[in-house]
């Protein structure tokens, strides 16, 4: 499958991001840093800098939505929560608006947020 990753840098985006690879999917990966990304998942994927590389005629069999600032690691000032919200909803709305404009449609879009931390109750 031809298969467009945000995210994998983060935690489960890494780690999925060498398992799809394993499975010998091919694999473009979205992120804000690209040089920690193709340091981080080497050369057998694509890196992307920015959702304007997607292009109408290019086929993604999935897309597969990590993105978004860490979410524990710095006080929750209002500066900061518009900054998680943008960081999520910003590239969802990115990737939902390239999906529309693409020739073919992927067959699966998974989106997924704060995923790795729930508290104690």
């Amino acid at each position: 499958m031809q298969i467009l990753l945000t995210g994998g840098t983060g935690f489960i985006g890494a780690s999925l991001a060498r398992r799809l690879l394993l499975q010998g999917h091919a694999l473009t990966v979205l992120s804000r840093n690209p040089e920690k990304a193709s340091t981080l998942l080497g050369a057998a994927v694509t890196v992307w800098s920015s959702i304007s590389q997607w292009h109408g005629n290019t086929h993604f069999d999935a897309v597969i939505n990590l993105a978004g600032e860490p979410i524990i690691d710095k006080a929750w000032t209002a500066k900061r929560k518009q900054t998680l919200l943008d960081s999520r909803v910003g590239i969802t709305e990115q990737l939902v608006s390239a999906m529309r404009r693409a020739h073919r449609k992927p067959y699966i879009f998974l989106s997924g947020s704060a995923i790795g931390y729930y508290g104690d109750c």
